[in-house]
């Protein structure tokens, strides 16, 4: 079954340009990332970086915070799916923090209190695993990050998070490639699968492609960050060489 990622892409572009506020929002935003500089560092889909976490040590950190994580979004509780905050609004842990969940969603349904990824840009102590310190590069560059935690059929259906100039970049990773298809418009409507992702290493995400995702099994984590336009120099100066 093909996508209409034009619809998508659209529906996306509507939710946050909806009310007075939202468009207020966006206007006060002084720095995005060009069309040109964002397609040059997205070389494809994901794009690998020389930076990694060790899964292992991860892993024995997180169950320190295994309380913190929240259900995924207001909607659709019953997908097995769970955000803890890395960087929001206020560094703090907060019950149903609007971070743990889709800011499509939340822009839909409150569109006169309208929250983006550059409102994000206080650090939980979450940040603080040592697992993390590759991490800490991106310091004083961070927007809007979580953690996700995923069991079995955990999925996020067909979307994207960013139009192009961008706002923000994306990274992402995971502790469990063998388990978690993430798989990307192709260019015609079709999603086909991201191949050979190696487990903790740090990729740049094309997000403004339509994509999506779904766990095999449980305990899948993902590392799901934003940071701000002003990291794309650390960016270019760790990027894979082909």
């Amino acid at each position: 079954m093909k996508i209409d990622s034009k619809k998508i892409t659209l529906e996306t572009q509507q939710a946050f340009q909806t009310s007075k506020e939202q468009i207020a929002k966006f206007n006060l935003l002084d720095s995005y990332v060009s069309s040109y500089e964002y397609k040059s560092l997205h070389k494809k889909f994901l794009t690998a970086t020389t930076i990694k976490i060790d899964i292992e040590l991860f892993l024995d950190e997180i169950n320190l915070y295994s309380d913190q994580f929240q259900p995924w979004g207001t909607k659709h509780k019953d997908i097995p799916r769970y955000g803890l905050a890395l960087v929001n609004q206020n560094g703090m842990f907060n019950e149903n923090d609007p971070i743990n969940g889709s800011l499509h969603e939340w822009n839909k349904l409150y569109p006169s209190s309208p929250i983006i990824e550059t409102d994000c840009q206080k650090l939980t102590d979450a940040m603080s695993m040592i697992s993390l310190r590759p991490l800490r590069i991106f310091d004083n560059h961070w927007c809007r990050s979580n953690i996700l935690k995923w069991h079995t059929g955990a999925h996020f259906k067909p979307h994207i998070d960013t139009v192009l100039p961008s706002p923000w970049l994306r990274l992402w990773a995971t502790t469990d490639s063998d388990n978690l298809d993430i798989r990307y418009d192709q260019g015609d409507g079709t999603l086909i699968k991201f191949e050979n992702i190696e487990k903790g290493r740090v990729y740049i995400i094309d997000t403004s492609i339509v994509h999506d995702a779904i766990s095999y099994s449980d305990n899948v984590y993902q590392l799901f960050l934003s940071t701000l336009p002003s990291s794309i120099n650390i960016l270019k100066e760790h990027l894979c060489l082909e």
